[in-house]
């Protein structure tokens, strides 16, 4: 009988935005579980709020995966993690080596996770499931979790994912249009003036809201877009909850939009179809130019850090003129 879960995904707060539904699923299904759950010191506020049940460990992302490299960190992160004792432990999609060797010498006796050739240390789990072709992240960590639940010979989660549920961070009912223009690579962002342009234009007809990003060129905002800058996760949910549409680039504030069900305008820039926003699909505007031969650059399974596309830089991004991004955009609003 399974008595204690241990759940690895220590990374980015997207990523762990979209694998929120597994861990929703397994509390609700088996309440009676002890779930403990590894990841990152930015998500870890998401599961707090939304997965209260859970207990919540975090560990710098690349202080974790990095601990290879330095073996008495690494002996520190498996002593703490045998003494969580866990009876099975579940890997999502994107975890690494140091989460694969931790998993599988945590004393649990079923270790589930993906099949990754990028990871050398693949072979250690028990189950090990691909992805098939390109299937969203978030469908493939599902396919994985109802995978364990098999392997346990219990009862299966759902066909299908429900999207996250993150009601309990509340929301702020302004109705303007939302604008985040950052994210984790700079190499994923659209250039930041044309950003600037756009929110000015809009906020002709339209209440703007942008999410600063300390950048100095943020001055040349009109003072009727209204700046904020949150302090905190719980913040940034409620302003995105109450809005009425949301611009930005590939990132975990859009991964929010998409489970809030907030229709936008996204610039997917190097990023993968896998990585689209997984829900409410249909109010999205996913900017990408298939004749581009270099995009996407990104893998699958990890980012490549830096524009590949020496001729032209930031080709995917630079193909994105305010006029044409702000006639898609009037013209979505006015339709809706």
């Amino acid at each position: 009988m399974l008595k204690t879960l241990l759940i690895f995904k220590v990374n980015q707060l997207g990523d762990n935005v979209v694998y929120l539904p597994v861990v929703q699923a397994l509390v609700a299904a088996h309440p009676e579980w002890r779930v403990v759950l590894l990841t990152s010191p930015t998500a870890a506020r998401l599961y707090e709020v939304c997965c209260p049940e859970v207990e919540v460990i975090s560990y710098e992302t690349a202080e974790f995966n990095g601990a290879w490299r330095h073996p008495t960190r690494l002996w520190h992160f498996w002593r703490d993690i045998r003494s969580i004792r866990p009876d099975a432990c579940l890997l999502g999609s994107d975890q690494g080596s140091v989460a694969h060797f931790l998993a599988r010498f945590s004393g649990a006796r079923a270790v589930v996770g993906p099949l990754s050739e990028r990871v050398k240390l693949n072979a250690l789990l028990n189950l090990r499931l691909p992805s098939e072709g390109q299937e969203h992240v978030a469908l493939h960590n599902w396919r994985i979790a109802q995978a364990l639940m098999s392997h346990l010979k219990l009862p299966a989660l759902p066909e299908q994912m429900p999207a996250p549920d993150l009601s309990a961070f509340d929301r702020e009912g302004h109705g303007s249009v939302v604008m985040h223009a950052g994210a984790s690579r700079a190499y994923k962002r659209w250039p930041l003036e044309r950003g600037i342009e756009l929110a000015n234009r809009l906020s002709a007809k339209h209440a703007v809201t942008w999410f600063e990003q300390g950048e100095a060129g943020e001055d040349l905002l009109k003072p009727q877009v209204h700046r904020v800058k949150p302090g905190s996760l719980d913040e940034l949910v409620r302003v995105l909850a109450g809005a009425k549409y949301f611009i930005g680039n590939n990132s975990g504030p859009m991964n929010i939009a998409s489970a809030l069900g907030v229709p936008g305008t996204i610039f997917n820039g190097p990023s993968t179809a896998n990585w689209d926003p997984p829900w409410h699909t249909d109010g999205f505007d996913i900017l990408r130019d298939p004749k581009l031969a270099c995009q996407p650059c990104d893998q699958l399974s990890h980012p490549v850090n830096a524009c590949q596309n020496k001729e032209r830089p930031m080709a995917c991004m630079d193909r994105w003129s305010v006029d044409e991004v702000h006639r898609r955009i009037e013209t979505r609003l006015a339709a809706a």
